[in-house]
This record gives C-alpha cells, structure tokens and sequence, in this order.
C-alpha cells in the first residue's frame, strides 16, 4: 500500500486548477464537500479531498489523486501517493498549472501566445502590439 503525501505547493486559482488537470488529459471530479480518496486496490483512505482526479486515469497501479482546500492559505494542496509522485505525476501537475496560470494571465492581458514543449521543456513566447 502506497502512503499519501500532500504535497507543498501553492494552487490558489480552482478554475486554473481544473483546467491545467484537463490539459493534461484528467477528468477531475469536483464535490462540494471534502471526499475520500481511494486507493489502488479501491480501498477507501482517510485523505479526503474536494476536487479528485480517479486513479484509473492515471495508471492500473495508481491511487486517487487529490487537491484538499485549505481555508486558512485560500489554496488547495496535492495529495498524492508516494507510487504516484514516483511516476512523476506530482511535477505534470505542478508543470501544467504553472503554464495554464502564465497562459491565463497573457490572454488576460491581450498578450498573442505560442508555446512549443521539446524533451520536457515548454517554451511559452507571448508579444503585444502597442
């Protein structure tokens, strides 16, 4: 059995959240109240969390993957398994809600966007015509 670890991070946008979690090809399921994350063999864990990506969308062997609102920062920490942050699913996430937030921001500010991802790096261009 793979030990949970919630993860020091800082997501404070949900909508960003969601969609970087989409970008990289997760149906997160989001509840109103915290819930149980499962674990690999569909156990119920004592983690619980209000927007949880199910384990099946990561691997055959993975656990649920979670985001636990704190009220007290006004942000939302990962929890996710050892087996899973082995896989390298902690730093996906981390990667993509950097990019989805740096993205948001440009297009906020009527910046034109490109960005190219090469062996694991993302190069993000932005320019705007004054």
């Amino acid at each position: 059995m793979s030990a949970y670890k919630k993860i020091t991070c800082s997501f404070k946008n949900k909508n960003i959240l969601i969609e970087c979690l989409k970008n990289i090809d997760y149906s997160p399921v989001v509840y109103e109240k915290k819930h149980s994350l499962s674990g690999y063999r569909g156990d119920t864990r004592e983690e619980m969390a209000e927007i949880i990506v199910p384990k099946n969308q990561i691997s055959k062997a993975s656990n649920d993957l979670g985001f636990m609102y704190d009220e007290e920062k006004d942000e939302y920490h990962m929890i996710c398994s050892d087996y899973d942050l082995s896989l390298g699913v902690g730093d996906k996430v981390k990667q993509s809600y950097a990019i989805t937030a740096l993205k948001s921001a440009l297009n906020k500010h009527k910046f034109n966007i490109s960005s190219e991802t090469k062996n694991k790096t993302v190069t993000i261009n932005a320019s705007k015509i004054i």
